[in-house]
């Protein structure tokens, strides 16, 4: 039974970090619509939602590549039956219930991105 438990968490990481990429995907999309809106609007209330969603951006890609490493990690702990596979790393390793938290957070934090950004390009 145990073996199965592990194969479904190994299954819903990989799940979440394909998640993480395609959010990454996204992302860049939206950094690349941004850079054409920032072309055409001059007015000082645009170019300053314009750096906030550069700044929001490269703030949720940081996240994304912190994110989609530790699930990789997480994987690799949950294959060695909880032995870390990499000492040296820099950050502890988060067991299955601490990833899946995050992955929610990470999941709301980029859904709101989204939405914002979307509202913003409508408006300009």
């Amino acid at each position: 039974m145990e073996v199965s438990a592990q194969t479904s968490d190994i299954e819903q990481i990989s799940n979440w970090r394909d998640e993480v990429i395609a959010s990454r995907e996204s992302i860049r999309s939206m950094r690349s619509q941004l850079e054409l809106l920032s072309r055409q609007k001059t007015d000082d209330e645009t170019l300053a939602q314009i750096e906030h969603f550069q700044n929001q951006f490269i703030c949720q890609e940081e996240k994304a590549d912190e994110l989609r490493h530790d699930l990789k990690q997480s994987a690799k702990k949950i294959s060695n039956n909880g032995q870390p596979a990499i000492l040296h790393d820099d950050r502890p390793i988060d067991d299955f219930d601490v990833m899946q938290d995050r992955m929610d957070t990470f999941r709301k934090l980029y859904n709101e991105l989204q939405d914002e950004f979307e509202n913003f390009k409508s408006f300009s």
